[in-house]
């Protein structure tokens, strides 16, 4: 059984579909990516994962049960977190206090573990721990907003564009820290513009056009694909 199951999902913004009626799955322990162009409906997909827009029709099932209908917090609870696109940490808020943020809904004894990982995993944080979170460089808000999605203890994690607006080296770090939260033990789904270094680390990717789902394969073999190539690649 697929920790993540999503069947014939469909999703309008008023009179547009943003999503039409697209099914795919997540496995325990993969790293999957979405990939599309701006407009394709991979945030959109994100979003209502995650309970933040409510879907027209179709199913959302994780680890065997129905979700679709959740509530953003229940959603959360059950082990689903997103980091959303554009960090969305609390400017005014030290970095310790948005970590904080992100662990509403467990135990002392599991947020105080979370922070402690948080700090093992971006030594920058720790450094910071006092600091606004608006005062931080790009890289270290992106870090914090995935270091906040980890307080909850997900089962699955999902990453809406982790690289946007960073520097190359700051990219490196990020996609290196993505795979050792998976080797930590914890799923994800990654929606990411740069599909090259997306699909390198990804098991298996979907590609979105309008609203649809057009191609699925491993990652290996989509990096090798013509048409994702031409298309989302450059042609390299």
């Amino acid at each position: 059984m697929a920790l993540l199951e999503v069947k014939d999902l469909a999703v309008n913004y008023g009179v547009i579909r943003a999503v039409r009626g697209i099914s795919f799955h997540v496995d325990e322990g993969e790293i999957v990516t979405l990939i599309g162009a701006n407009g394709a409906g991979k945030s959109t997909t994100m979003n209502t994962l995650a309970g933040l827009v409510k879907p027209a029709s179709g199913t959302i099932t994780f680890k065997g049960e129905d979700i679709t209908h959740a509530r953003p917090a229940q959603i959360v609870k059950k082990g689903i977190c997103l980091s959303p696109e554009g960090r969305q940490i609390f400017p005014s808020l030290s970095v310790l206090e948005n970590l904080e943020m992100g662990a509403y809904t467990v135990s002392k004894e599991a947020k105080d573990r979370g922070i402690e990982q948080a700090f093992t995993l971006f030594p920058r944080l720790k450094e910071r721990a006092s600091q606004a979170g608006g005062t931080l460089s790009g890289g270290e808000q992106q870090m914090l907003a995935v270091a906040r999605a980890l307080m909850a203890e997900p089962k699955l994690l999902m990453l809406d564009e982790p690289s946007l607006g960073l520097a190359p080296i700051i990219v490196q770090e990020i996609f290196d820290l993505i795979q050792r939260i998976r080797s930590m033990g914890t799923t994800i789904i990654l929606v990411e513009q740069n599909a090259k270094m997306a699909l390198g680390i990804s098991d298996r990717g979907y590609v979105l056009e309008t609203g649809n789902i057009v191609l699925t394969d491993t990652g290996a073999n989509l990096l090798t694909s013509e048409k994702v190539r031409e298309a989302y690649l450059g042609g390299l």
